[in-house]
């Protein structure tokens, strides 16, 4: 496996839009959207989602499996966009 797979985050995505105003986030199995971790989207800022109130700005982070969750997000607070 090459180095920068094994630097990989495994577990959950974590996907907040940054729109002004808006507090959206999504918790998505980036195993199951994306498979191996080298096609997850890097962490940082991203244009890849957009969120229902139409931002295309997004925070991606991951949190481990194991990590806990304080607050439950609404899974389809953030859709796919292409």
């Amino acid at each position: 496996m090459a180095e920068s797979q094994m630097d990989m985050p495994r577990g959950r995505m974590i996907v907040r839009c940054l729109s002004p105003g808006c507090v959206h986030v999504a918790l998505l199995e980036a195993k199951v959207l994306f498979g191996p971790a080298r096609d997850w989207p890097t962490a940082g800022r991203s244009q890849r989602f957009r969120c229902v109130c139409g931002g295309r700005e997004s925070r991606i982070s991951y949190a481990g499996e194991t990590a806990p969750v304080e607050a439950q997000p609404a899974s389809d607070a953030i859709h796919l966009w292409a």
